[in-house]
């Protein structure tokens, strides 16, 4: 849909027609998705967008409504916490333990609580947790293994990889398997266990983590008849001119930026003038998996076409366009079902 809504917003640009709206869902516009401080050259651009894009993430918003993520910056122990509970979906399983600073009314309170439950964290020997303490490379990896040790196969040993990581070293068990299975990479031959971790390393730990989930795989042609199903319903709705049917279709199966990029901007292609007309040939429709987790998908889409027609007194606009583009998909916790969080179209430069 992303990619010939944005060549009908230009087409209606020119024209100036009036046009419907819609608000966007959970309080977000797009404006929370695009992040200003890094783009695609970034080294962890990819993970970062995708996160972003799946509401696993939130950036910082200023007052003109321009989103950073500030990968640089440290991290600290509750941050960390969170991102690695809201990736996984963790829930509390058991008694979570009481940290003396980590109290209820603080915004971690409940992300630390389930990770403690699950024996992801320990805290210190003083019974304190340490939530804004900025986190280790070493400390960040051992909760990242112990997180994803029921879904992840690492080896019941590993061999040591890192200069800087002696095998008497406490954290040489979860550093070394964690490189095993290339979820951390380190400097060369060093790690640097006691750096201090960033915002972007985190990201991309935990993005690595869940890519390796691959013990508990989606039906892939299930997962292809059910997002085959959206698009064909989808194209059909808009080219029935049908606005509301269209909003709930993406209310019942998006999420994320996909979900508010279409609230927010659904309005733009139905027209309230007659003469308006979009023709979407479909018959050859493809659609392949490009990658496959437990909890995440991509799917490529190709073989549609879609025909663009405006006609009026004053002003006449007629192309068409190839709509080939790749969806993102994730399991969604709560409803158990996979939910569309992005779509990235494939534009062609002669288009332009």
């Amino acid at each position: 849909m992303k990619a010939f809504k944005l060549l009908i917003c230009l087409g209606l640009a020119l024209i100036a027609m009036p046009l419907q709206s819609a608000s966007a869902a959970g309080g977000k516009t797009i404006d929370h998705y695009i992040p200003m401080d890094i783009d695609e050259d970034y080294w962890a651009w990819e993970e970062i967008n995708d996160f972003i894009n799946a509401d696993i993430i939130d950036g910082y918003m200023d007052e003109e409504m321009n989103m950073t993520v500030k990968p640089n910056d440290k991290i600290t122990r509750a941050q960390f916490t969170k991102i690695l509970v809201k990736a996984l979906s963790l829930e509390t399983n058991g008694s979570p333990k009481k940290f003396s600073d980590v109290k209820p009314s603080a915004w971690y309170y409940e992300y630390v609580n389930t990770a403690s439950s699950l024996g992801i964290i320990n805290g210190n020997t003083n019974g304190t947790f340490g939530p804004n303490n900025n986190i280790t490379r070493d400390q960040m990896t051992k909760m990242i293994v112990l997180a994803f040790e029921k879904t992840v196969p690492f080896p019941a040993e590993a061999a040591q990889k890192f200069s800087d990581v002696s095998k008497d070293y406490w954290a040489f068990g979860y550093i070394n398997k964690a490189s095993a299975t290339e979820i951390v990479k380190g400097f060369g031959t060093t790690f640097k266990p006691l750096n201090l971790a960033t915002r972007a390393q985190a990201i991309v730990m935990i993005h690595r983590g869940l890519s390796k989930e691959q013990s508990n795989l989606p039906d892939a042609e299930e997962v292809n008849a059910l997002l085959k199903a959206h698009i064909l319903k989808e194209n059909s709705l808009v080219e029935a001119n049908d606005y509301e049917k269209l909003m709930a279709l993406y209310e019942e199966n998006g999420t994320g930026y996909y979900l508010t990029e279409a609230l927010e901007l659904g309005g733009i292609y139905f027209s309230d003038e007659e003469g308006y007309t979009v023709e979407i040939d479909d018959t050859n429709l493809s659609l392949d998996i490009l990658s496959i987790s437990d909890r995440f998908l991509t799917i490529e889409a190709t073989g549609m076409v879609g025909k663009f027609i405006y006609k009026s007194d004053d002003f006449n606009m007629d192309f068409t366009s190839k709509m080939d583009g790749s969806y993102n998909l994730k399991l969604d916790s709560q409803s158990g079902k996979w939910k569309i969080y992005n779509y990235m179209p494939y534009f062609d430069e002669d288009e332009f």
